[in-house]
């Protein structure tokens, strides 16, 4: 069985993420290859939208749980473990997590194959830490030559050390022992140097120990970069999901997601002192004209 999760707790604006990701996902799989298992506190507002499916599943957690997969620490990254390792007990098969702020582009029908073949999955290859963007050479030069705990063996931060991103992981269920190393490598990274990224570090490292990860990027496009379009993404659900699908649709589109995430991403990468200069000029990027 394949299974297609999303975890979609707390804000509302995270589940409007969560819908629209998944309003792209029917688009572009019309035979859907996966049942979809929706991991919230509030189903009946993804039912409301997407109405009674046999395809899509709300797995039952109890607010104990809940804080239970947040730990101590109150982490978000150990939630998404925990998710993760409920779906691997309850629903064996292969399983693809996708962030909720994803849209699908192509259907995923060929990643599930290749998962049943053993293959893992991220979202994307960020490249060689050393050379990457600027977070990623402090985070190099941070922990070069440094050896980690990962499981029985250790990895060290070398020169070809590789950055992946998050927000798609997929494997086998037999393979989720693998997430019992992830939340203590990703601790021993914090305690070196506590930045945000290291969640991903940790993931990457762990799932392409011992197995070549593989990019989900043809397929789902991640706009990480945009938190700044969540308040216009649930204006249109409060206006129009009520219209039906066709013009929520409309609505949604019309923000044009995906040349945002492209404008805001060519922004930072622009040289500092030249976004330092367009923001003393007042042309800093923004959320586009119509949308704030």
């Amino acid at each position: 069985m394949n299974y297609l999760i999303y975890l979609a707790h707390g804000p509302a604006a995270i589940k409007h993420e969560a819908l629209y990701s998944l309003l792209t996902y029917f688009e572009v799989a019309p035979a859907p290859p996966a049942t979809v298992l929706v991991y919230t506190d509030t189903p009946d507002v993804f039912q409301q939208v997407l109405g009674e499916r046999t395809d899509v599943l709300y797995p039952a957690v109890t607010a104990e749980q809940w804080r239970a997969w947040r730990g101590a620490a109150d982490m978000v990254y150990l939630l998404k473990i925990g998710v993760l390792q409920h779906a691997a007990a309850h629903y064996p098969g292969n399983l693809l997590f996708t962030d909720t702020d994803t849209l699908w582009q192509r259907d995923p029908a060929s990643i599930f194959a290749q998962i049943a073949e053993g293959a893992r999955f991220m979202h994307l290859d960020e490249g060689i830490m050393r050379t990457g963007n600027l977070l990623s050479r402090k985070v190099y030069r941070r922990l070069q030559g440094r050896e980690f705990a990962v499981g029985m063996g250790g990895v060290r931060i070398g020169p070809d050390t590789r950055l992946y991103n998050s927000g798609i992981i997929g494997f086998r269920s037999e393979d989720a022992a693998l997430l019992g190393d992830i939340t203590p490598l990703a601790d021993q990274l914090y305690a070196t140097y506590n930045k945000h990224m290291m969640e991903q570090l940790a993931t990457g490292l762990r799932l392409g120990f011992d197995s070549p990860l593989r990019e989900a990027a043809p397929y789902v496009l991640h706009y990480w970069n945009l938190k700044a379009i969540r308040p216009a993404l649930t204006r249109v659900f409060e206006q129009y999901a009520s219209q039906g699908l066709p013009t929520l649709r409309r609505h949604l589109d019309a923000l044009d997601i995906t040349g945002q995430h492209t404008a805001e991403l060519a922004y930072r990468e622009l040289p500092g002192w030249r976004r330092t200069l367009l923001k003393l000029v007042g042309r800093q990027w923004r959320i586009a004209d119509g949308i704030e």
